[in-house]
Formats: C-alpha cells, structure tokens, sequence
C-alpha cells in the first residue's frame, strides 16, 4: 500500500505543482454541482465531504453511475455546496447519504439520519489532522495573516482550525488567506514549493513526506495536531425505504470488486467497516 501511495506521490509532484501555482494567482468562481435535476431513480447515493477538494466532480459522478447501473436503477449525486446538498436532501427516504464525519456531526441536529458504516483506509477509520508549516514559522501567533494550504473547503479549514486552535488561538483562523489544493499531499507540497507559509494535513501525509522526501520533511514543523477524527460516514435516513438497505449492500461489497475499489480510491477510503464503540465515543464529540 506504501509503494502504491508513492507512486501516486510522485505524479502528483508534477501535477500538483502546475495546479497549485495557475489556482494561487487565479480567483475562481464556485460552481455549485448538484443543482441538476436529480433523474427519477430507485434510490440515490448522495455525496457530500467539505474535507477533500474533489477536482472533477462530473467524472465522480459519471463513474459511480456507470457501476451502479450495472446492479440496478440506481443513482450517484454528489454536492460541492452545503446549502444545495440540504436544501435537496432533505426529507428524503429512498437514499443513503456518504458524508464527511465532520459535517455528519453538525448535520445530525438538523437532519434525522443515523451513521450504520465508517470509512477505513489501510485498516484504520479514524486520521489526525495536522497545522504544518516551514520551520522559519514557530509559533501560532507568527501564523496571523499568512497563507494555509487544504484541501478541505474554506467554510471547513476556518471552522475545523478555530476548534483546533481552541479559545486562546482560534482568532487567527479568520485571518488566514485559503489555498485549495486537490489532496492532503499536494498541501504539503505547496508548503514545500513557498506558496504558501503552512498546510492543514494529515499524520499520514506527513509520514508519507518523511519516507518520500525527508529533506522536505526535515524543513517542516508542526503546530498544532488535533485529535482523532474519523473517515467519511454512511447514514441512512432514520426512516429509511427498502431502496436504502439495498444501496447498503451495495455500498458495503464495493471493495469486492476492481470497479469498487476504484471508486472507492476517488472518496479517498478503500473499505468500510460497522462503527465500534471508539467510532461511536468520536461521532458524539
């Protein structure tokens, strides 16, 4: 799985670094995908994770549908703004919902929806997220005003920052200026290139780094790590139809298949598991 993340590093230093400068000197304008009429389905399987920077959403959604109609008529629909994702989800019935834990806790006093999976990725379900920066930045306080790198959207890195940097730091979240980049790595690359002072990352990311360029690593200084949060979740309405329970199954055996699996890589999981007891204890925080 290492060898398989390396690879993926290293074309992501190319990619990434042509991405990362045209984003930072452009002003890009939001597009709100999932604003389509939804067709008439069977059953839906909506999408939605403030946490990962998904850079073609068309694709995602083409791909999905493509292995879901070879099971039955069903249907993939995912979201990149929030007042959108709930203003069509809401009181549905015949659907499953596959969201970030994180907006999955702020969402669950508004919406009756209940978690029944969480995602996993080499075994584990849970991630920390980490404040890195260049080593010339030491403290918190010297962070005010400067750039951060993430690759979760702007509404998610201010909010999940102020929760990290609790009462005495959280104001500095406000004035931070967002860079969005397509994965935790490429933040951390983008640190490395100078075009931005830090990133909001993963632990994993990180270690990544240290194997991959420890050089890089080496100039790099943590400022913060938050505790344990989980992968994405999949929830059902708490009165779900029969349509729901299918799309479960399916959702549950997608790592069965080359297909699945592929699919699964684009959500950033590689599996799913039932939530246990530490899943649960991280859900009510």
């Amino acid at each position: 799985m290492l060898t398989l993340r390396k690879h993926s590093y290293l074309f992501f230093i190319k990619s990434s670094f042509f991405y990362l400068i045209v984003t930072f000197f452009l002003v890009l304008k939001p597009v709100c995908f999932g604003q389509t009429t939804i067709n008439e389905s069977k059953g839906i399987i909506y999408f939605y994770n403030p946490e990962s920077n998904i850079d073609n959403y068309a694709a995602l959604k083409t791909k999905f549908d493509k292995y879901l109609k070879k099971i039955g008529p069903y249907q993939f629909q995912p979201f990149n703004e929030r007042t959108t994702f709930e203003n069509m989800t809401r009181g549905r019935h015949n659907c499953v919902f596959i969201l970030s834990s994180w907006y999955f806790k702020e969402l669950k006093n508004s919406f009756s929806i209940q978690p029944i999976l969480i995602g996993t990725l080499d075994g584990n379900s849970n991630q920390k997220k980490v404040l890195i920066a260049k080593n010339n930045i030491s403290s918190l306080t010297m962070l005010k005003g400067c750039s951060i790198a993430s690759s979760g959207s702007k509404e998610y890195t201010i909010k999940f920052l102020q929760s990290m940097l609790k009462e005495k730091n959280k104001e500095i979240a406000e004035t931070l200026q967002i860079l969005n980049v397509p994965k935790d790595i490429d933040a951390l690359i983008s640190v490395g290139f100078g075009l931005v002072q830090a990133a909001l990352t993963t632990q994993c990311s990180i270690e990544m780094m240290a194997d991959i360029n420890n050089t890089l690593y080496k100039n790099l200084s943590i400022l913060a790590m938050d505790e344990n949060s989980l992968l994405p979740v999949v929830a059902t309405p708490s009165a779900h139809d029969r349509e729901a329970t299918e799309l479960l199954d399916i959702i549950t055996n997608m790592d069965k298949t080359p297909d699945g699996k592929s699919n699964l890589q684009m959500l950033g999981v590689d599996g799913w598991k039932e939530l246990d007891e530490s899943d649960w204890d991280l859900l009510r925080k």
